[in-house]
Formats: C-alpha cells, sequence, structure tokens
C-alpha cells in the first residue's frame, strides 16, 4: 500500500486515502483506475471518486465540502471532511465530549399558515404575480400531516414528543429552533418536501448544518465560509443522526438515496442540539405527488423517520456505558462480576486504537 504524509492542496489540508485505509484495517482497490478509489474492511466500503464532491459509504451518499484530490498519483480527502463527517460515522466511540442521549424530539412540521412552501400549479408553471391561479397542492399541508402521524409512531416507540406547530400557522424560523431550546430536546426533526424545476427529479435528502470552513453542498467551494453556529457544536452527532436517517427513510420507503447534504440553514444554526431536516420526496414530481396525497404513503414516511431515529438511538446506545452493577450480596459472592460492556462503533466501521 502506497503510503504518503498529509499534504497541503490549495491552501487546505488533505490527508491521503492510503493512510485513512491503513487506520481502519482496509484494503484500497480501483473501482475505475485513477479514477475511482475503494476501500474495505469487514464493516465498510468507501468509494471516492476523482473531483467529486461526494463519498459512498455503504453505497451511502455523503457529500463532501471539497472534491476528491490527486497529486503525484495519491488520492486524498480533505482533512476538514475526514474531520466533520468520515471520522464521526467511522469511529464515534472516539468523538470528544458525552455522548448524547436521546428521549425528548422536536418534531417541526415546515412553512405553515401564509408560508406554503413548495406549491403545485395547473401545468407545472408559477402564475403571474396578481393572477387568481389557485395552488393544486401546496408543502405546508403534507408536512404537517406526517408531523402529527411521526409524533404520534414516536410516542409509541417510548419518545417524549413536542411539535412546533400543530395547525395552520407560520411559526418563524427562530422560534421553531427556540422550541427546541427551551424544551430541552435532544434531537430536532424538521419535516419538509422538495421541488426541483424538472419534474423527473425525485427521491429522499437529509440536510445538516454546514461545518465551518466548508460550502454548503449546492455552494460553490470558493464560497466556504468560517461561520459557526451554535450547531456546529453537534457537527459529528449531525453526520450521524443524518446517515442514519438517510440510510433508513430511503430503504422503509424505496426512494431514491439523494445523500446526506450540507446546508447553512436557519432552522437548524441555532439548536442547542443534534438537528437534522428531511426532504422526504420531491412534490414537483407527479408520481412521487400522487403517492404523497395518499394516506398510506405518509403514514409510510413516518414510520420511516421514525425508524431513523431508532437507528440513530442504536449507536448512541452502543456508546453509552452500562449502569453500575451494585455490590453482589454475600450469598453471591462466589458469582463471576460481570464485566463492562466494550465502547462498540457504528455499524459502519470500526477504527484501531
Amino acid at each position: 500500500m502506497v503510503r504518503a504524509a498529509d499534504a497541503t492542496i490549495a491552501g487546505l489540508t488533505y490527508r491521503p486515502l492510503t493512510d485513512i485505509a491503513k487506520l481502519y484495517d482496509m484494503k484500497t482497490s480501483w473501482e475505475a483506475p485513477g479514477k475511482t478509489m475503494q476501500l474495505q474492511n469487514q464493516y465498510c466500503t468507501i468509494t471516492g471518486t476523482l473531483s467529486e464532491r461526494i463519498l459512498r459509504i455503504n453505497n451511502e451518499p455523503v457529500a463532501l465540502g471539497y472534491p476528491i484530490v490527486q497529486k503525484q498519483g495519491v488520492f486524498y480527502l480533505s482533512k476538514s471532511d475526514f474531520d466533520s463527517q468520515l471520522f464521526p460515522l467511522l469511529s464515534p466511540g472516539q468523538i470528544p465530549g458525552p455522548v448524547p442521549g436521546l428521549h425528548r424530539i422536536v418534531i417541526d412540521p415546515g412553512h405553515g399558515g401564509n408560508d406554503p412552501g413548495t406549491e403545485v400549479f395547473p401545468g407545472g408553471k408559477t402564475p403571474v404575480a396578481g393572477s387568481n391561479v389557485k395552488a393544486l397542492d401546496n408543502e405546508k399541508t403534507h408536512t404537517l400531516e406526517v408531523g402529527i402521524l411521526l409524533a404520534a409512531e414516536l410516542r409509541k416507540r417510548g419518545y417524549e414528543v413536542i411539535l412546533t406547530r400543530t395547525t395552520d400557522f407560520n411559526v418563524e424560523k427562530v422560534d421553531r429552533t427556540a422550541v427546541a431550546n427551551k424544551a430541552n430536546a435532544d434531537l430536532f426533526i424538521s419535516v419538509h418536501f422538495n421541488e426541483a424545476d424538472q419534474d423527473y427529479v425525485n427521491g429522499t435528502e437529509v440536510l445538516v448544518q454546514t461545518p465551518p470552513g466548508q460550502a454548503s453542498t449546492a455552494q460553490k467551494i470558493t464560497e466556504a465560509t468560517k461561520e459557526v453556529s451554535p450547531g456546529n457544536r453537534f457537527d459529528a452527532w449531525n453526520i450521524i443522526a443524518g446517515f442514519s436517517m438517510e440510510r433508513a427513510v430511503t430503504k422503509a420507503l424505496g426512494t431514491v438515496n439523494r445523500g446526506v447534504k450540507r446546508e447553512h440553514l436557519a432552522v437548524l444554526k441555532g439548536l442547542n442540539m443534534p438537528g437534522l431536516l428531511v426532504e422526504c420526496e420531491f412534490l414537483s414530481n407527479p408520481a412521487a405527488r400522487a403517492k404523497i396525497n395518499t394516506a398510506d404513503f405518509r403514514q409510510k414516511i413516518a414510520v420511516a423517520i421514525a425508524d431513523g431515529v431508532d437507528l440513530y438511538k442504536a449507536t448512541l446506545d452502543r456508546l453509552h456505558p452500562p449502569p453500575l452493577t451494585p455490590p453482589a450480596a454475600p450469598a453471591a459472592a462466589s458469582a463471576t462480576a460481570a464485566k463492562p460492556r466494550a465502547t462498540a462503533a457504528a455499524a459502519t466501521g470500526t477504527a484501531k486504537k
């Protein structure tokens, strides 16, 4: 295996993929020689393509802040992306600080009231301002329907749930954040439906807060800023929660996996806990919209998001130490003492110590 030191390229620090492979006892191979490299061990497969801002981890797309680069035949991942995305996913047990709990969840049905969110009009075109053309469908209705169903599903599973709205009214983004902060929530989930100019676009994506020093997924890398918000304190847990959510929802719904993406979102930046935004499907896609307008599919979305919460919680539970065992009674003095549970890494992989 080729070894190389970290390199400074275009003013950024990059880490060789071969060194990352060694850290996790992975073998490297070419999926496409000179273009796409694969790292693999018994836990996980990582695929990166030259010049692309995406990694596939067990075939789940994760957007990067910076593209994969090459120098003297060696492929590199930015240290910023390794620290904020890959390392937390592969080594959750080594994230600094306390492991979050997960009991109280705030569900945020997007838009509402005078903010309809995505609207669908006859012919698929937005009417001229001032016209009386009414929308055929809107996002705010479905986010509320799914949000209420999701709250009920999570409560059945033993979680405490708070909704930012339960009727058709608009809540300012900062006030949605404030609800979660005031409640000392453990997780914030904002529910949305997507739109695109092309009506054939479909699928599910999860958005989490952009780490400092990176560009958001929709931005050029030259637009990267060093902006730091309260939500960035949870970048490591945001990516774990986001990855768990995208994986669970796309599996349950059978939707196209559009990956975990990074955005500077007002509703996430002020959070005092991990948070994410789920774009469940594209309301602008006629086939997807037909499904969204059925009660059965909306219930499936609620169950799928709850599955994502459970998957995230499973990682947290593996990282929390077991409760202390009280001293054995004299009559049981010969019993073997319980061994402490080893810290488990996320299902995506484990690092050598």
